[in-house]
């Protein structure tokens, strides 16, 4: 979580002599399009309307949609609401300002499917568009039209049907732009085909893999040619690969097609009646009402930083009463992370908002680890503030809020740590890395509007190094299309587990203060990602609470453990494939609301993290602290 401060909360300037009663600001709403900028007026006036000669300050809200500048100059880079604020005496003034994506400059055709097929086969089409900077933008309707009708056909919606050997051109047209595509058609070799039958009930949720064994004339098996899966009626769903699984219990037909030959198969879907749950077993609220960060278990022991210049140490021995121990102080408005090595013998804290503007990293020694002392500070490349860091061997891979790059630390003597190289993206004005997660020498970045990127750092994959990574891959998506215009949103949290990569977006209504004891509203979802071929990522599910966000997430043993903001604590079964959207198909186990009464914001969840340890969950709160939850397992009479 970044701290924002809503405009209204910064340091006034000197009172004039004047009283200012109101601000206007002008033009009160416009529209603008990503790249551009305008410039906005504020005049300050006092109870009598006479305008008061003082400079305002200025703000601008979500922080990653605009910039503004001392002048009150707005410059546009992604699509979203805007709301401007001009500070003069103390009072705002606000203004709202809407950004729409550049107009595409080319149109680019897409199929899932691929671009051959055979006699009697269809093929669906689809159109984008890119802009002049290389976004991907939507395109809400084109005409399609066939060069060679005789050999393929399409519909208006993009359709291709197949009805002669040979190679057809497909044009798209929107506007003045026009993209064409070449889809082959060869002579359908297949005569029969043959689904695999499904003998057994599959629970909502659970992917059945669907075979289909596909004969020429002769009866010899075809290979090579692709097969077209469909199902029937809502509820249900089946990939080009043949993946079905099912949100809905119900018997669902599938079939499998070659041009116009098909066959068919049932599979019936029941109810997956998850007999576990969750369950709160202890809350412990951290002193004077301070606002909770990150937790880190180890041992018996539990860290939890701070919205705050402290760290607090619970003994969790008996995880049914944790204990306050001690704490660690350091000049800082945030401490965001913190975590400790393989052995548990040192730690390492995240700083942000230092008195003297000194932030970075700090070390310290937990050999006695419910009493750890400060070793040393970093702070040389890191004066604006670290959001994120994760030890890896001696190394701590660190986001630097200044730049949004990645620094590797080497901590070899924690005495005198050393930076030893940096990575970034190219700077298209709001670059910001959120998170990493390193193994196996590999780097997994949550690089906000960059989406995720993976970095060789000692794989060997790429030829990369600790000193020198290299990129391995990368998955981008439009984050302003999946949430309300005026939220702040981006890739936040990564965590790789077997064959998938979990990534997690943080979106909060964009001008939130962090100090207030109003209720943020918060948006997230998780999404999947199959990692098989990690050189080319593609989303297969996701988790999308909907009424609640997502922050930091952990997977173990099958589980998904969310710190799901103002939801509290989400627990979600990935066992097995995953497929579709987890919340409909039942995979939620459970949660656990951390709202508490005497909380900063009574009554108000607000979970950071959720992490599994020694068979409960450590979690920490923003607003109530820290929490210790257990997944039960069901009775055994």
């Amino acid at each position: 979580m970044r701290v924002l401060i809503a405009a209204a909360t910064l340091t006034p300037l000197a009172l004039s002599a004047q009283t200012v009663a109101r601000v206007e600001v002008s033009p009160a709403e416009t529209t603008m399009v990503v790249g551009s900028s305008i410039r906005l007026r504020a005049v300050a006036r006092d109870d009598k309307g006479a305008s008061v000669a003082q400079a305002p300050q200025w703000a601008a809200a979500p922080f990653d949609i605009a910039q503004i500048d001392s002048t009150g100059t707005l410059t546009a880079i992604h699509p979203g609401e805007i709301h401007v604020f001009a500070i003069v005496g103390g009072r705002p003034g606000r203004a709202t300002v809407r950004v729409a994506q550049r107009p595409p400059s080319r149109l680019v055709i897409e199929s899932v499917e691929g671009t051959s097929t055979v006699v009697g086969g269809t093929l669906q089409l689809r159109v984008g568009g890119m802009t002049s900077a290389n976004d991907s933008v939507p395109v809400p309707s084109a005409r399609w039209r066939s060069r060679t009708p005789a050999i393929a056909e399409v519909s208006p919606n993009g359709l291709v049907t197949a009805r002669s050997p040979g190679r057809a051109t497909i044009v798209a047209e929107a506007g003045a732009l026009t993209a064409t595509t070449e889809i082959v058609v060869r002579a359908n070799p297949v005569r029969t085909v043959s689904v695999e039958p499904v003998t057994r009930p599959a629970r909502t949720g659970d992917v059945v893999r669907l075979t289909a064994a596909l004969r020429d004339a002769r009866g010899g098996a075809v290979a090579g040619v692709p097969v077209r899966w469909s199902v029937s009626g809502a509820g249900a769903q089946v990939d080009a690969d043949g993946y079905f699984v099912a949100e809905d219990p119900g018997v669902y037909t599938v079939t499998a097609s070659v041009g116009g030959v098909g066959s068919a198969t049932s599979v019936q879907v029941v109810p997956r009646n998850d007999p576990r749950r969750l369950t709160s077993v202890a809350h412990a609220a951290l002193p004077g009402g301070t606002m909770g960060a990150e937790v880190w278990p180890f041992g018996d022991v539990a860290y939890v930083s701070t919205i705050s210049s402290r760290v607090y140490v619970f003994d969790i021995a008996d995880p049914t009463a944790p204990k306050l121990t001690d704490s660690i102080v350091v000049d800082a408005h945030l401490v965001n992370d913190v975590s400790l090595t393989d052995d548990g013998k040192l730690g390492v804290l995240t700083r942000e908002g230092a008195s003297n503007r000194r932030n970075g990293l700090v070390f310290f020694d937990a050999t006695d680890p419910r009493h750890p002392k400060v070793v040393s500070e970093f702070t040389e490349t890191l004066t604006g503030g670290v959001h994120s860091a994760f030890i890896w061997k001696r190394y701590v891979f660190a986001t630097d809020d200044a730049t949004g790059s990645l620094r590797i630390i080497d901590f070899s003597d924690p005495k005198q740590p050393k930076q030893i190289t940096r990575w970034e993206t190219p700077d298209r004005g709001t670059r910001m890395l959120h998170d990493v997660y390193v193994r196996d020498g590999l780097a997994y970045l949550a690089y906000w509007r960059d989406g995720l990127i993976i970095l060789d750092v000692g794989n060997g994959m790429a030829g990369g190094t600790i000193t020198a990574p290299k990129e391995v891959s990368r998955f981008v998506y439009d984050h302003s299309v999946l949430y309300p215009p005026d939220f702040v949103a981006g890739t936040h949290a990564v965590y790789p587990a077997g064959k998938y990569i979990f990534i997690a977006d943080e979106s909060l209504y964009g001008a939130f203060d962090i100090s207030s004891r109003e209720r943020i509203p918060t948006r997230g979802i998780v999404h999947v990602l199959d990692a098989s071929d990690i050189r080319n990522l593609r989303k297969v599910a996701q988790y999308d609470p909907i009424e609640f966000g997502a922050h930091n997430l952990w997977v173990e043993e099958d589980l998904l453990y969310i710190g799901a903001y103002d939801g509290g604590v989400r627990v979600v079964d990935v066992s097995g494939d995953l497929r579709g959207e987890l919340r409909e198909q039942g995979r939620v186990i459970g949660a656990v609301y951390t709202g508490a009464l005497d909380g900063y914001r009574p009554n108000q969840a607000m979970a950071w993290s959720a992490i599994p340890h020694r068979g409960h969950i450590m979690v920490s709160d923003i607003n109530t602290g820290f929490w210790v939850a257990k997944v039960l397992q069901p009775q055994v009479p």
